[in-house]
């Protein structure tokens, strides 16, 4: 009942609202929107998600790195054993028998370091792999559950871009930090801790004397590191809005074709991954100091070990072992944090990526759906009462959308609720659902505080079918069996829930068509239902409601996108649905809500009249002119007669097709597995790369040259070093030639830092700006191919918009690899490589050969690793995109998971996937990790054969120490080189599958392009339109006939509509006039010329499209409508033109920025009249020659109906119009009716009033509708 006082009383008590009342809204409002205060630090996160068996694994998976990490400074002490048996020997204090003796002791040692290593690594790798998968997977399983139990207001300002990255990239970024990157900084830190511990035994003065060098290098990492998290910081933040742009334009891309919005979506996202480029550079720009400063101290600090050394040496402070120990361990523990520092950028974006993760995991809704704190009722009888509720949107504070509202629902009966758009009905559902909550005043359920109940049990006692049927990608059995979750009847036997939702689908008038598929129930829809038309989709999404036989119905336009025939008999079903429970019914089509107990009538969020049909009519005020405007008055007797009349469900024939719905998104498992793709070669993915960013081959070339700089110290050093050990090697009689022979080759060690220094800065700076470049670059033609792709492209299985998401920011990002500090590091080492070998070769070639062939096995070791992993990366893309892709589903159509209470059932199903996938990865884990850890044994046993077959040329070929050590430090330890290009084997994995998969997304064929210059054009048209024989099969279900031989006429300047039952291909000759298929026989004639020969731009131009649903994007009212001319610079006058053409002027003005409100992302912040009034401008800004209206004014409430149909009228004039239609009101006018179009044909064509004398199928949606008693 109304709350006493009226309108202006209400505006008054709102007026003179105290302080601390209005305090209190503040708080609920800002309690919905709030991010958590406080949340774990990145470190406690992870150990929140680890178990005890994660933890055992990752101890002993350290202990393993850390005696990896350990094996290169122990072969560092073997090294200074073996250097100072060669001294010993060339200064006459070893015989040659000893000399043998003790160098066939350090082979057999450096052969059992080869194999402890073998064991430490393989364990480490398997142990921080596995490890990762699980914690990965529990922190995908706990976000998933986060994002689910938040409130809907929470959501919707993170943006579904946002959550969709994070499930994806984020986590990802996350699992690469743990099972890699941490493993490799063990490693590290493992090499540099013994490290410290053999200097200082060996010699703690020349220790003393080094280390200071690495707290150097310790301060130049943590500088360096502080950059890189700040400028990555940065770059995440634009990704994201990046991501919210190309989500909304992925899952829209019917609307984003016809009005040529490609162009402009490709800028906006270009500005934000612009912002992202020039954080990334600073990065890589502090990356590439970092680095060049690392290398430039570590052979300065060289130079002054051996300066200071051999001080030492003559002094006998330390003996040669020791100065080569020392000096070998530290630079070897310092040389590991330098290669690392590739790894150390990863792991950054894994910490940042946990940081915002746990965020979300840590906040406490305000209504969460998974607590189970709030009583439950014994008993549900249905009293609904609403009490002085006042609400305002968190997004949009500044309009107040229910003032004061009171009203009671009595249990058992009908309550209709009508008024023009944006009055506040459907807050009532979302109030009643606790989506939201109401900023002051109560909601009581048989006289209990729904705040007090548990929110989970509350919801499942309510039954919604919202104005826009959201179905999710499974199957048709699954869609309507979710609506027994939380149910008694969700436990039952797999039969009797087919019973039930069978029984279900027959009351929804939707049993003919399911079982006339020829999968049936078990037919998959697609993603978002997008392989079923609106009715379709409605009659489904009505069936879920029911099933569980709920005792609070609510019905929000639930029967907007049915034909005549099909609403008629789910309106009866729904009635008899509706005896002995509650039902609160929402309505624009008021023939729907004649008959409920209580009609309540809402302005401005009060209500203005209540009563029944009749006591409403006798008062004559809003609610009966509204009637009024469907013309109710003459239709409601007429109505009783029509239900005599007619026959069964048979009288009009359902349709066996599934068409592609409004704004179809990517189909998400209806197809079968598709096919494994072809093989494709390195050197074409590499040639792929290439052209992307072949504008910049100066910087390649430079960051090539640069490399080849800094690689060729190496070896250029190793001939400094080996002069070093030649001089130190002299007796003590010669202690003066010593220090002068040294102090000379010191020198170029400070030579040598300058120019690494140069070498380093130089590849990373030009490196950093190739691969920032090419990220850039990949993600704007990414977007921009994608986007032009044929729409027969977005029915396939792999091109979900989270698959096509990731492709544009994982694959993207992985590519980088190959032109950043990766493929520089790369090119460094094999300079070092070959450089070494041929310096080798040189000095001393039998030696250098045997040394040299043992770097083929690991490079066999390193690529059949690779191959294993990039394996591995691929099966793991698959499973992990399903899996996302699945998430991403289900949390961007939250609304729809939280009224169902889907919550858990989405989170066991979401279990399942990824713990089939950590299974099937143990196998490839293990092979993998295997093969690495051989090819770093390896390398000790190449040191054991060095010295063993070294010895002998020194013994029996006269090698000297200069050859010796010229052919150990440029080949053996080139050698490690070689194993270090392939601990980077993950990242090149990466990089070579997200090569491959974004080629193949790249030259996808496209037969309609909508960026060519080619093709017929014309600067105006006629707006003449026919269909000549025109058959069509959607390629995803070519076993269905949607059109058979149509022939379609229609003159310049004609209203044209088409009606028929849903499903029956009316929107898909829509599609055809737009070019979004070609029909697979038969023309398609725009002026005359048959669209295939016109250029698509040009065609699509003259064509401005009205959608069934609304589609908007995130920004404001002036943006969206902007979009329906291509430039997006249109005047405020035309836009405020369009606006009142549209009927939306007023209520755009109402709001406090006007043109400038922010409408959210798809749209959110307005109702559904108020987005397809919007949309209605956006096509009427275009002033287009043909106008297609594909049920323009579904959503719309009479009033609003009436006034924005006469618009639609007038701007007809002029123009050719085709106008799909389920409420023949809308097109009774037309020039001529195609009807009915029933199995793909047409069967009857003409006039309202020829086909009202024919007395057919027409005459019988006529009647159905009750719209025409005068016929």
């Amino acid at each position: 009942m109304i709350n006493g006082g009226g309108l202006q009383q209400q505006q008054q008590i709102h007026q003179e609202k105290p302080a601390n009342e209005k305090s209190d809204e503040d708080s609920v409002l800002q309690s919905q929107i709030a991010a958590p205060e406080n949340w774990p630090s990145p470190g406690q996160f992870f150990w929140s998600c680890t178990s005890k068996s994660d933890r055992l694994v990752l101890v002993i998976a350290t202990i393993g790195a850390v005696v990896g990490g350990a094996a290169s400074p122990f072969s560092v002490v073997l090294l200074g054993f073996g250097g100072e048996s060669f001294r010993g020997y060339f200064t006459g204090e070893t015989t040659k028998t000893e000399l043998l003796e003790g160098i066939n002791r350090l082979t057999l040692l450096y052969l059992c370091l080869a194999i402890v290593t073998l064991v430490a690594i393989y364990i480490a790798t398997v142990g921080f792999t596995l490890a990762g998968e699980r914690i990965s997977q529990r922190i995908r399983e706990k976000y998933l559950a986060a994002v689910l139990r938040q409130n809907i207001a929470y959501v919707e300002t993170l943006g579904v871009g946002e959550v969709n990255k994070q499930l994806t990239t984020d986590v990802y970024l996350i699992q690469e930090a743990i099972t890699g990157k941490a493993a490799a900084l063990i490693t590290a830190l493992g090499t540099c801790i013994s490290a410290l511990i053999i200097s200082f035994i060996k010699s703690w003065l020349l220790a003393l004397v080094i280390i200071p060098a690495e707290l150097v290098i310790v301060a130049s990492m943590s500088t360096g590191a502080a950059f890189m998290i700040k400028y990555t910081k940065q770059a995440v933040a634009a990704y994201t809005l990046a991501a919210n742009i190309s989500d909304e334009a992925l899952g829209s891309m019917r609307t984003v074709a016809a009005f040529g919005m490609q162009r402009s979506l490709v800028h906006r996202y270009a500005t934000h991954i612009a912002v992202a480029r020039a954080a990334g550079i600073r990065s890589g720009v502090a990356l590439a100091c970092m680095i060049a400063a690392l290398n430039s101290i570590i052979w300065w600090t060289y130079g002054l070990a051996f300066w200071q050394g051999s001080r030492f040496l003559v002094q006998d402070k330390v003996s040669l072992s020791a100065i080569i120990t020392v000096l070998f361990v530290t630079i070897s523990g310092a040389f590991a944090l330098g290669n690392v520092s590739p790894h150390a950028q990863a792991f950054v974006d894994g910490i940042m990526a946990a940081d915002k993760i746990s965020q979300m995991i840590s906040r406490q809704s305000p209504v969460d759906s998974s607590s189970s704190t709030g009583y439950t009722l014994p008993r549900v009888a249905g009293a609904v009462e609403f009490k002085h509720v006042r609400h305002v949107y968190p997004s949009r504070p500044e309009v107040l959308v229910l003032d004061d509202f009171s009203l009671t629902f009595p249990p058992g009966t009908t309550t209709a609720i009508v008024g023009h758009s944006g009055c506040g009905k459907s807050t009532i559902v979302d109030l009643l659902e606790r989506l939201f909550l109401p900023t002051s005043g109560s909601i009581y359920i048989d006289g209990h505080d729904t705040s007090k109940l548990n929110v989970s049990w509350l919801r499942q006692q309510i039954g919604l079918v919202g104005q826009e049927a959201t179905l999710f990608s499974t199957t048709i059995f699954e869609n309507i069996r979710y609506g027994l979750v939380g149910s008694e009847s969700e436990h039952l036997p797999v039969e009797a829930i087919r019973h039930l939702v069978e029984e279900a689908a027959k009351t929804a008038n939707a049993y003919d068509f399911i079982s006339k598929l020829p999968e049936g129930f078990d037919t998959k829809v697609g993603d978002c239902g997008s392989l079923l038309s609106g009715g379709q989709k409605q009659r489904i999404a009505i069936a879920r409601a029911i099933v569980r036989h709920p005792k609070i119905l609510v019905l929000d336009e639930a029967t907007s996108a049915l034909d005549g025939n099909a609403e008629r008999l789910v309106q009866e079903a729904l009635q008899q649905a509706a005896i002995g429970r509650t039902t609160i019914a929402i309505a624009h089509r008021l023939s729907t809500i004649a008959d409920a107990d209580n009609i309540v009538v809402l302005s401005k969020g009060t209500i203005v009249e209540q009563g029944t049909h009749q006591a409403l009519m006798q008062k004559g005020e809003l609610y009966c002119q509204m009637v009024g405007n469907q013309n109710m008055q003459a239709a409601m007797p007429h109505a009783l007669e029509s239900d005599k009349t007619l026959t069964k469900q048979e009288t009009l024939p359902k349709v066996v097709t599934m068409e592609v719905s409004s704004d179809f998104g990517h189909e998400s498992g209806s197809q079968p597995d598709s096919k494994p793709s072809a093989a494709v070669s390195i050197w074409s993915l590499g040639l792929f790369v290439f052209r992307l960013n072949s504008k910049d081959l100066p910087l390649i070339l430079c960051g090539l040259g640069f490399s080849i700089m800094a690689g060729a110290s190496f070896p250029t050093q190793a001939v400094f070093m080996a002069e070093i050990f030649t001089a130190m090697s002299v007796g003590r009689s010669r202690y003066d030639e010593l220090r002068s022979q040294v102090n000379y080759w010191c020198w170029f060690y400070l030579m040598i830092g300058f120019t690494t220094a140069i070498g380093w800065l130089g590849q990373g700076v030009c490196l950093t700006f190739y691969s920032q470049e090419l990220t850039y670059r990949t993600r704007e033609k990414g977007l921009d191919t994608i986007l032009h792709h044929d729409m027969s492209a977005f029915l396939q299985d792999d091109h979900t918009v989270a698959a096509l998401s990731k492709a544009l920011s994982s694959s993207s990002s992985h590519l980088e690899g190959l032109g950043g500090s990766l493929g520089g590091t790369i090119l460094v080492v094999c300079t070092q490589l070959i450089a070494g070998l041929a310096l080798g070769l040189a000095v001393g070639w039998k030696l250098a050969l045997v040394c040299a062939c043992t770097i083929p096995v690991q490079l066999v070791c390193g690529a059949l690793r690779l191959k294993c992993l990039a394996l591995l990366e691929a099966h793991g893309r698959k499973v992990y995109a399903a899996s996302a892709a699945y998430a991403c589903e289900y949390s961007t159509n939250i609304r729809t998971v939280a009224t169902l209470t889907l919550e858990k059932d989405i989170q066991q199903n979401f279990h399942r996937i990824l713990e089939t996938q950590r299974k099937r990865s143990l196998v490839s884990t293990s092979h993998s990790a295997l093969l690495y850890a051989v090819s770093q044994s390896v390398t000790f046993m190449c040191a054991a054969l060095a010295f063993w077959y070294g010895n002998r040329m020194i013994v029996n070929e006269g090698y000297t120490m200069f050859q010796f050590f010229v052919c150990y430090a440029a080949i053996v330890e080139g050698s490690f080189s070689a194993g270090a290009i392939f601990s980077f084997a993950p990242d090149m994995g990466k990089a070579k599958e997200a090569a491959r998969e974004l080629k193949a997304l790249f030259e996808l064929p496209v037969n309609i392009d909508a960026r060519g210059d080619t093709g017929y054009t014309s600067p105006e048209v006629d707006g003449s339109v026919s269909l000549r024989g025109v058959s069509f099969r959607y390629p995803n279900r070519p076993e269905h006939l949607v059109l058979d031989k149509i022939d379609l006429e229609v003159s310049p300047g004609q209203y044209v509509g088409l009606v028929g039952p849903s499903g029956s291909g009316k929107s898909t000759i829509i599609a055809l006039l737009e070019r979004f298929f070609d029909p697979e026989e038969g023309q398609v004639m725009v002026q005359g010329t048959n669209v295939r020969n016109w250029n698509v731009k040009n065609l699509r131009s003259h064509v401005a499209l009205v959608n069934q649903t609304p589609t908007l994007f995130d920004g404001t009212i002036y943006q969206n409508i902007a979009k329906g001319v291509e430039d997006e610079g249109p005047s405020e006058e035309d836009v405020v033109q369009a606006c009142k053409d549209a009927n939306i002027h007023e209520f755009v003005r109402s709001l406090p920025f006007g043109l400038n409100t922010l409408v959210g992302a798809r749209g959110t912040m307005l109702s559904g009249g108020q987005k397809q009034r919007i949309s209605i401008a956006r096509a009427l800004l275009r002033n287009p020659k043909i106008l297609l209206l594909d049920e323009a004014t579904s959503a719309l409430d009479s009033e609003s109906e009436k006034v924005v149909q006469v618009a639609l009228d007038a701007a007809a004039r002029g123009r050719t119009t085709i106008a799909v239609a389920h409420r023949i009101s809308t097109v009774r006018n037309a020039d001529c009716i195609y009807a009915v179009l029933d199995n793909g044909r047409i069967v009857e064509t003409g006039t309202h009033d020829d086909l009202m004398e024919i007395k057919g199928k027409y005459y019988d949606m006529v009647q159905l509708q009750s719209l025409d008693q005068n016929s």
